[in-house]
């Protein structure tokens, strides 16, 4: 068990990611949500800064499903290769 002045891999991994994500959302957003996306994204992501991944991880919540209109942003729509549906 870590003590409070020494933090595994992981608490440290999962403490930058929200402090990211938090940072990215200006505050606006559930800490158990939060929590919960940080464990479920920390097995793919591991290898990856924990703040690179907040980063991704934001864009990517806010990317609109195709057919929906994007407010307020520039990139289109992703479109779904033929037969992918």
């Amino acid at each position: 068990m870590p003590t409070q002045d020494k933090l595994t891999a992981r608490e440290t991994w999962w403490n930058d990611f929200r402090s990211e994500f938090h940072e990215l959302c200006s505050g606006q957003v559930d800490a158990e949500w939060l929590a919960g996306l940080a464990a479920a994204l920390y097995p793919l992501s591991k290898d990856r800064e924990a703040r690179e991944a907040a980063r991704v991880a934001f864009v990517t919540l806010g990317y609109e499903l195709p057919g929906t209109e994007l407010e307020g942003s520039a990139i289109p729509a992703p479109r779904l290769a033929p037969g992918q549906h």
